[in-house]
């Protein structure tokens, strides 16, 4: 292994230590200056997706109800044609025509609705136009390595001045304080330090370092013997200390599991309702907060379930508590046992349960609420005494619209579906007119 001299360690640690930093800051200084750029192009393209809107969409949406499909072809084609877009697609009276090509992690996707308005507002179908990742990517690539190159000499020219001039004016000095204190022995210490620097007008940080390294020599001789005496105290204070310590660290860690303990379950029976298992109203309702925003962020659907269990005063009357309380749990079990890993289901209080369906519109929440519906329809209840009864469940549909609107706002709206189900007879699904439109699975 290659040994530099002892004179020589400081400074090549120093050397390396500028090297290294120069290399860490051009790093960071050239991931800085490449988020820059890239933001720059990603405002760009928020920029050029604007003069779409303002220049393309209404002269598509003309072209549309004209019926010339030359027109459209032909504006399809220069909107495929514009720096940084991947694709174009445009959706109209069930045909879609798509320009470019397809990617799977567009830097940009942005909708634009076509509607004519000159007689009326008709709605024409939807133009969707995607920048792709790999253009901004390449031409960052491109500039990396500039950008590196120019900050990494920057730095290390400036590095190389600063560390020349430490050498002369710092490190040598420093050596030979690491040289006495790397020599000195106890009998040595009666020798005071001095660096022989050439006399000066006035004193400087060494001068300082040496009366302080001085002073200090001459602290620890006199407090030396008054260390030894001491250290026979302290190792049987130690002894003893370390007894108590451990008796003490074992009762605290005793503690904490039992604390752990009570957390976790103090936290899960705040989270879940005690009698079904599912969600408790506070847990589900911030559940489904996060999830408005998550779909509005994503421009997914979302959908609420309000299911509330039909005549459960008369099961309560006929069979008692327990009996209600063991159908809610088989009411509980049965929705959950058909609900997908993303769905979730709350007890929001009595016999009233609601479930939320992420990535799913009006029309998806209508199936899933009619098997539920047929499928608690044909669970039985087996209570205590042996007696087997059976139960239905009202449905309100509740999908997230406005931008404006909150978990309550959501829950509402399905909780007014579910009473519209409840007057109209009950054991049925109500929800928005387009999802009423579709067959009922069960075929009831």
């Amino acid at each position: 292994m290659i040994r530099f001299p002892r004179q020589r360690s400081i400074s090549m640690r120093l050397a390396v230590a500028t090297v290294m930093f120069s290399l860490l800051v051009t790093v960071l200084g050239t991931v800085l200056m490449l988020a820059v750029r890239y933001n720059d192009d990603v405002a760009g393209a928020h920029r050029r997706l604007d003069e779409i809107g303002r220049s393309y969409v209404p002269s598509l949406s003309t072209s549309l109800w004209l019926v010339d499909q030359d027109r459209v072809d032909l504006q399809l084609d220069e909107l495929a044609k514009i720096p940084g877009v991947a694709e174009v697609r445009l959706r109209s009276e069930g045909v879609e025509l798509d320009r470019g090509h397809a990617v799977h992690d567009p830097l940009l996707l942005r909708s634009f609705p076509l509607s004519y308005n000159e007689a009326g507002h008709f709605d024409l179908g939807t133009l969707q136009v995607a920048f792709g990742r790999a253009p901004v990517i390449a031409k960052l690539e491109d500039r990396s390595v500039g950008i590196a190159l120019a900050t990494l000499v920057t730095l290390l020219a400036t590095s190389l001045s600063v560390l020349l001039l430490v050498r002369l004016w710092v490190t040598r000095h420093l050596e030979a304080l690491a040289r006495y204190a790397r020599y000195v022995t106890f009998e040595q210490l009666q020798i005071p330090l001095d660096l022989r620097r050439r006399r000066r007008r006035s004193s400087d940080e060494f001068d300082e370092v040496v009366a302080s390294f001085n002073r200090m020599r001459e602290r620890f001789l006199g407090e030396l013997a008054v260390r030894a005496r001491h250290e026979t105290e302290l190792e049987n204070h130690r002894d003893r200390l370390e007894s108590l310590v451990s008796a003490r660290t074992a009762t605290l860690e005793a503690q904490t599991l039992q604390l752990e303990q009570q957390k976790r379950d103090l936290q899960r029976l705040a989270n879940t309702d005690s009698l079904t298992g599912v969600l408790s109203r506070r847990c589900y309702l911030e559940l489904v907060s996060a999830e408005m925003l998550r779909s509005r962020r994503q421009q997914q659907p979302l959908s609420v379930l309000m299911l509330d269990v039909d005549h459960f005063k008369q099961v309560n009357d006929g069979h008692g508590h327990a009996g209600g309380d063991r159908m809610l749990t088989v009411v509980a079990d049965t929705c959950k046992g058909m609900l997908r890993e993303v769905d979730a289901i709350g007890r929001i209080g009595g016999e009233e349960f609601s479930i939320l369906l992420p990535q799913a519109d009006a029309e998806g929440a209508w199936l899933v609420a009619e098997r539920l519906r047929v499928a608690v329809a044909g669970a039985r209840v087996v209570l205590d005494d042996g007696t087997s009864i059976s139960c239905t469940v009202s449905i309100g549909i509740g999908e997230l619209q406005g931008t404006q609107d909150g978990p309550e706002t959501l829950i509402a709206r399905a909780d007014r579906a579910l009473y519209e189900a409840k007057r109209a007879g009950r054991n049925q699904v109500q929800g928005p007119r387009d999802a009423g439109s579709h067959d009922d699975p069960s075929g009831s």
